[in-house]
Parts: structure tokens; sequence; C-alpha cells
């Protein structure tokens, strides 16, 4: 009999703090250059630097949404 693997529950954020810290800690973690991840994303290298150290705290929508498909992550809207 096959090992159970628990589903992960979806992250939810209720900042803007811990989206970005988890965006850093993606791409930190991709082991991908700056210059690599912001060529596929379509901005500078600056740009995603700016975002791991901190720098942006509200990355435009044209940068986020990109990053997020280039680090295979989605975005979902919910009522609260």
């Amino acid at each position: 009999m096959a090992d159970v693997v628990p589903i992960r529950r979806p992250l939810a954020y209720t900042s803007n703090e811990v989206l970005i810290e988890e965006l850093r800690l993606r791409v930190l973690g991709s082991g991908q250059t700056y210059k690599v991840i912001a060529a596929k994303v379509g901005v500078s290298d600056t740009t995603i630097r700016n975002l791991c150290i901190g720098n942006t705290r509200w990355p435009r929508p044209t940068t986020l949404f990109p990053l997020l498909k280039v680090l295979g992550l989605g975005l979902q809207i919910t009522e609260i």
C-alpha cells in the first residue's frame, strides 16, 4: 500500500509583507540568478533584486503576475 501524502493547505496572505517574503524565498530557492528570472518576467534584474532585499513593498501588477507565473505560482481572489 502506498504512503498517503497529505495535501498541503493553500497559503493565505493577509498582508503584503507575507506575500513579498514568500516571493523572496521562492526566487532565492529557485537556483536561478536575478538576471535569468528578470529576463523571463520581462523586467530588469534590479527590479527582482529590490524585491528580494526588501526595497520593494508593493510590486506593480505588471511585475507581480509574470513573476508568479515564472515561479509556478498563481493568485486566487476570494471574498472574506
